[in-house]
């Protein structure tokens, strides 16, 4: 077990489930992680070809986002929306409705930010009409993308991987893909995720017997812990460094990254 030096911010880790936030109070909400849905192939089927096109086109290696170029040839963003209302979600298989999710999340996200533009930030957009704005249709069905985060897909399956696919427009948040998740290759595309966050100094760095960590890990503690039994264990997952400082018993503690809430825009 890795050991956590007992700092003012690791003791509310140990009594909070591995956050320094008051979760219930000040974070988002906790959840106990199960799976909804039984595992295996559906009935129905939903292509996400049109998001991959739209991702390859609009999307660079680092996860930037080609916003004002998307804005003038948003036709295709719409009519895979448009897809995304029509969808046979209960239909589709385990795997099928979570990489839907997924994808659902990032290009409701995109149009959000498409109906804003130009901002610097998505906290620039009135709350309102920000994550807690129902207005999303999946699969016939209104919805929030705080609902569809919180109700769907961290209440309805054991996989705090969604963490680092989901994309909030911020430069802090995990970067999009250039393809959109494909349940044939889900667990491939999730694993790469995390691996590529995890080896990323914007979002991980072990400096010294200091953990710098995103702040994803502590607003989700409870997710990463319900799984990986700490913070750091699960984080070590992912992070060889981590991983090797876990075998050596090395007491860690933590310090949380900077959230950066700036656009994903791209940058030259």
């Amino acid at each position: 077990m890795i050991l956590i030096v007992a700092t003012p911010c690791t003791v509310l880790l140990a009594l909070w489930g591995g956050s320094c936030a008051l979760r219930s109070w000040f974070g988002p909400p906790t959840v106990d992680l199960k799976e909804h849905y039984k595992a295996g192939a559906g009935t129905g089927r939903f292509d996400h070809a049109a998001f991959t096109s739209i991702l390859a086109d609009y999307v660079d290696a680092r996860g930037g986002v080609d916003y004002a170029g998307l804005r003038k040839n948003s036709s295709k963003l719409n009519r895979y929306l448009e897809q995304v209302q029509k969808a046979p979600f209960e239909a589709l298989g385990r795997d099928e409705k979570l990489a839907f999710l997924i994808n659902a999340y990032n290009a409701f996200t995109l149009r959000l930010i498409l109906d804003h533009w130009p901002v610097a930030s998505i906290r620039d957009i009135p709350s309102s009409e920000r994550w807690n704005a129902v207005r999303w249709d999946v699969g016939g069905k209104k919805l929030s993308l705080t609902q569809i985060e919180h109700e769907y897909l961290r209440n309805r399956f054991v996989e705090p991987r969604v963490h680092f696919a989901i994309n909030c427009a911020s430069v802090g948040c995990p970067p999009l893909r250039r393809d959109a998740y494909d349940a044939k290759r889900l667990e491939q595309q999730l694993q790469e995720q995390a691996l590529a966050m995890h080896g990323d100094a914007r979002w991980l760095r072990l400096e010294g017997d200091v953990v710098y960590l995103t702040k994803l890990y502590e607003w989700y503690a409870g997710d990463f812990v319900q799984v990986g039994g700490t913070v750091l264990e699960y984080a070590a997952r992912f992070a060889p460094a981590l991983a090797a400082a876990h075998k050596q018993g090395r007491r860690l503690s933590i310090s949380w990254l900077d959230y950066d809430w700036s656009l994903n825009v791209q940058r030259k």
